[in-house]
């Protein structure tokens, strides 16, 4: 199955510029583990799609939480296990 880019799946621009900076300047270190600095803008606790199906802006930091890579991989296996493609359903 051909996986969207990241821009396609509403990662682009105003995600990069308005969440993410700003999920990163408020969580500068990891709300996990408190060790490593904070490189990831993970929605929490309502992810990405939850927040478009319920008509919440999906862009507002609010909907963030700042994660250093390790901490946002083992979340991310933990709560969207399959990952993307495992999301989408069956292609049929």
């Amino acid at each position: 199955m051909h996986r969207p880019s990241s821009t396609a799946q509403g990662y682009g621009p105003r995600h990069r510029a308005r969440f993410r900076a700003a999920v990163l300047r408020r969580d500068p270190r990891c709300v996990l583990c408190r060790k490593a600095l904070a490189t990831e803008a993970d929605h929490y606790p309502l992810s990405r799609r939850t927040l478009v199906e319920r008509g919440l802006d999906p862009d507002d930091p609010q909907h963030g939480r700042g994660l250093c890579k390790p901490c946002h991989s083992r979340e991310t296996a933990e709560h969207q296990p399959g990952g993307w493609a495992a999301q989408q359903g069956p292609a049929y």
